[in-house]
């Protein structure tokens, strides 16, 4: 495996839309072209540093709440009751524990999701075919496809945004071929990767 900055690679097949997550899209490896060759990028691994600290993020706003709540508790105890019986000091030190706790929660959770946050931020592949090795590449299966990606999906039906999406047939010089599927606008890709990296191959 090698790791990449993004300034480093070209990323052939993105997802095009947040929708495509939710379909059989999520499946198709992951392709990026670099100074030496094609990568298979480990989508998974930067998917769970995603999901991971999506969740540590639900994770803090849930406990924020219950702080904000249990303070409000208190605040309301106190100006009812003016804390004049012991049995209203029961539930207090209750919810300062909570209060304590929800901090102390809230803390460890920000530490621990910058952790998964540098993870979701890490590119690395591993390489599948080098430049050398590579004899042509032929684009085909060339389609337009709906890319809108706005929050409402009546609105991306009616209005929609297309974009050129095809299929590229990298032919190699031992006679392999290898596909890397749904590559958003192929030719011009094909001829920016071609330029960047100072390649000459057909």
């Amino acid at each position: 495996m090698r790791k990449f900055n993004y300034n480093e690679i070209v990323v052939l097949n993105p997802m095009q839309t947040r929708y495509q997550m939710m379909t059989s899209r999520v499946f198709v490896p992951l392709y990026a072209a670099a100074n030496d060759g094609i990568y298979r990028m480990n989508r998974a691994k930067r998917m769970g540093g995603f999901i991971a600290t999506l969740g540590i993020a639900i994770g803090i706003i849930i406990l924020a709440f219950i702080t904000i709540f249990v303070i409000y508790f208190l605040v309301s105890v106190a100006l009812r009751t003016g804390f004049n019986y012991p049995v209203y000091w029961i539930p207090t030190l209750i919810g300062v524990g909570v209060i304590m706790g929800s901090v102390f929660g809230i803390i460890k959770l920000v530490k621990i999701g910058k952790r998964f946050g540098r993870i979701a931020n890490e590119l690395e592949g591993e390489l599948v075919v080098s430049w050398s090795q590579v004899k042509s590449i032929v684009i085909m299966n060339v389609r337009q496809e709906n890319v809108a990606n706005r929050p409402s999906l009546i609105l991306n039906i009616i209005a929609p945004i297309y974009k050129e999406i095809g299929d590229w047939h990298v032919l190699t010089v031992d006679g392999r071929d290898i596909t890397i599927l749904d590559v958003d606008d192929p030719y011009n890709k094909l001829n920016y990767v071609k330029n960047r990296f100072n390649l000459n191959f057909s």
